[in-house]
């Protein structure tokens, strides 16, 4: 039996400045998983939101270049089948 690797991409919105103004995890991430949100923050932005958590890869580039710590991505293992 294999482990299934899972990654959860996670943006707070509360410290994302918006994707109006940085958007760089936006344009780091390879696999198109981040989008801007429909709706504003308390802030008055878009802040970046998980549209298509499916395709993340785990290579964890939005949270090592968000200047605001917004991004964070957790790794799990399953039990899987092969």
């Amino acid at each position: 039996m294999r482990k299934k690797k899972t990654h959860i991409v996670s943006i707070d919105a509360r410290l994302c400045k918006g994707t109006e103004g940085c958007g760089i995890c936006l344009s780091v991430c390879p696999a198109d998983v981040l989008a801007p949100a429909p709706e504003l923050s308390d802030k008055g932005v878009h802040p970046a939101r998980v549209m298509r958590p499916e395709n993340c890869t785990g290579c964890e580039l939005c949270m090592l270049y968000c200047p605001d710590l917004a991004a964070s991505v957790e790794h799990r293992e399953e039990d899987g089948h092969e």
